[in-house]
């Protein structure tokens, strides 16, 4: 049930407590007509016949007695001068259905009686409709006996009646919750959408501040954090731009000095060290940046930027091989495209040896790549392998690898252009970096 939205949770849960609660009546109102019949008839003409004989021959002071034990919960009997209160005679031909009480009565005269008002309400998932009607007839000494449906019976009709009136007040609310948490979840998704947004693009525009109550203290807060947020970036930015800055200066003059040193050998791995460090700082920046400033897509040839990618590190003397790559295009940023290749397969030769680049599709996204038959990843450096400055060994050796922030950046850069980036185990040992676009 978890998976439902909250609109359609609380939605069922109503619609079910209502069902129960329908199910919980229905079975009290069966317990108690159980013994009843399933909707009220006219007793037989016999009946009705011998009642009305019995009437004449019984002493106007005893008629009471006789009325009281014809009486019953579905039918009454009772004797009245005319057409009783709350009836009136239905004319027109006597219908066929009362042919045979006339002929029962020996040519007594027998009259139809209607409610002078008809129900506005009844209960329609009967098959067949309760019966309202009575039957007016006439006695020896002028007077009418008339039989009509009993208290019992009404009552029966009243208790349906509210039976269904509960259903669809029921009913109504339940769309009455359902539209009003649909709204307010709808509010929500406009929270959600806006967060997804700045997770992505820290210069997204503010939310909009509308909705009910509870979601404009929501937009507002967030709105808040978000001011905060790019107010820490910008500072964080001016201050690493400002320590860049004064690292490049002191650098511009370590290499100063280094030209001064006259041995050659110190000389060469004092300036291998001042390049290591200019590079370590790009990458810093570049992480930084990288956050900051969203990536420029446009479609981007793959093929051809990885066959002059692989050409360059082949002539430098590197193991790295095109493997099959099928002609297509991606949106992508050219210069953050071809930097996270540069980073998997800078990886993949120091860590494995070498390494092979292939770019094909697979169902509905383009799979560039990176793989190397290296020892491969251990399970304590797969979960942060590419957190910041995460390295698969425990030394800072620029022989044995890099900074840590290779897979960072390409993950970061990967983010901006809308792409995924994982590490799988290759078959047989190794390591495949792979880069999946959405095709469209």
């Amino acid at each position: 049930m978890r998976r439902l939205g909250l609109a359609n949770r609380l939605t069922l849960t109503l619609v079910l407590v209502v069902v129960a609660f329908q199910a919980i009546s229905v079975l009290g109102l069966m317990a108690l007509q159980q013994q009843d019949q399933d909707e009220w008839r006219l007793p037989v003409p016999v009946r009705i016949a011998a009642a009305a004989a019995a009437l004449d021959r019984t002493p106007s002071a005893r008629r009471d007695d006789l009325l009281v034990a014809l009486n019953g919960d579905a039918t009454r009997f009772f004797i009245t001068d005319g057409v009783p209160a709350g009836y009136r005679q239905r004319g027109g031909a006597l219908p066929v259905l009362l042919r045979s009480y006339g002929a029962a009565l020996e040519g007594r005269d027998v009259r139809l009686l209607v409610p002078e008002e008809r129900r506005r309400f009844r209960p329609r998932f009967q098959g067949r409709r309760t019966a309202v009607y009575a039957i007016s007839v006439a006695l020896e000494d002028g007077q009418r006996l008339v039989v009509a449906p009993g208290l019992g019976q009404r009552r029966r009709g009243v208790a349906m009646a509210a039976l269904v009136f509960n259903l669809l007040v029921g009913l109504a609310a339940a769309v009455l919750v359902w539209r009003t948490v649909q709204r307010a979840t709808r509010d929500l998704q406009v929270i959600a959408d806006a967060s997804d947004r700045f997770a992505v693009d820290l210069g997204a525009p503010p939310m909009d501040e509308t909705g009910h109550a509870e979601a404009r203290r929501v937009a507002s807060a967030f709105n808040r954090m978000r001011a905060r947020i790019q107010a820490l970036m910008g500072e964080r930015m001016r201050m690493l731009a400002a320590a860049a800055h004064d690292l490049k200066t002191l650098m511009t003059r370590l290499r100063l000095r280094v030209a001064l040193i006259e041995d050659a050998d110190q000389r060469a791995r004092a300036d291998r060290d001042v390049a290591l460090m200019a590079t370590l700082i790009e990458d810093v920046l570049l992480v930084a940046r990288g956050e900051e400033r969203p990536a420029v897509l446009v479609p981007v040839d793959v093929e051809e930027l990885l066959t002059d990618l692989v050409s360059e590190r082949a002539a430098l003397g590197q193991a790295v091989s095109l493997g099959r790559v099928e002609a297509g295009r991606v949106q992508g940023d050219v210069v953050a495209l071809r930097r996270i290749v540069e980073n998997l397969v800078e990886n993949a030769v120091v860590y494995g040896g070498s390494a092979e680049v292939s770019f094909q599709r697979d169902d509905d996204r383009w799979r560039l790549a990176v793989v190397d038959q290296g020892p491969g990843l251990t399970a304590a450096f797969a979960d942060r392998a590419f957190e910041p400055f995460a390295r698969g060994e425990a030394s800072r050796s620029r022989a044995t690898g890099g900074s840590g922030l290779g897979l960072s950046i390409a993950r970061s850069l990967a983010q901006q252009m809308g792409a995924d980036i994982r590490l799988e185990t290759t078959p047989g040992g190794g390591v495949t970096a792979l880069l999946l676009f959405r095709i469209g």
